[in-house]
């Protein structure tokens, strides 16, 4: 099935002319950036964070129950319902990273990983992806083995009730929410 595509716009892109970092952190650059827009007007200076790549993964059981995590999030100090994800390593594909994360975070490892959705987390101020795969057959293999700043809870949840999951609230992180609902609309459940 083919998908929409509008006509391209008439804005033009804006111009980067510098470049200046301005703080580098474990898991992102802050830059400043001096911008001019399509007509050539100067429009100041915006800051942007340079982050690694992301990778996350919808992992379904032999039973069609999609594996979740409980884990703690430091930026909004509570705990979040996700699906298995992290970083993608220098010089790493974004789906053996996907397979690595699920591995360490769940201990669970399924089929080969089916891309589902590429998106931008947010471009207004970060350059990365976030690749999401489908993984079929997932199975627990092995205990978990979390990174030092990782505690994770796994919960199996229905594939049929990812409707009522995602309407009910309780996923709020934006990037888990867009894969989620990708899953269950190419599913064919709506």
């Amino acid at each position: 099935m083919a998908g929409l595509t509008l006509d391209p716009p008439a804005l033009r892109k804006w111009t980067q002319l510098r470049r200046e970092p301005v703080g580098s952190f474990r898991i992102f650059d802050v830059c400043r950036v001096e911008l001019q827009d399509g007509a050539g007007r100067a429009r100041g200076d915006a800051f942007t964070m340079r982050c690694r790549d992301w990778c996350n993964v919808v992992a379904v059981t032999p039973s069609d129950e999609v594996v979740l995590v409980w884990q703690y999030r430091f930026g909004t100090d509570a705990l979040s319902l996700e699906i298995p994800g992290g970083i993608v390593d220098a010089g790493e594909e974004p789906a053996h990273a996907a397979q690595r994360e699920l591995r360490e975070e769940t201990g669970y490892e399924g089929e080969a990983l089916v891309p589902l959705l590429v998106v931008e987390p947010n471009p207004a101020i970060q350059n990365n992806r976030c690749f999401t795969f489908v993984s079929r057959a997932a199975r627990r293999v092995q205990n978990p083995s979390f990174d030092p700043q990782e505690e994770l809870e796994t919960v199996l949840v229905p594939a049929a009730r990812l409707g009522d999951l995602l309407d009910g609230g309780q996923v709020t992180h934006a990037l888990v929410q867009s894969a989620l609902e990708a899953y269950y609309r190419k599913r064919g459940l709506r």
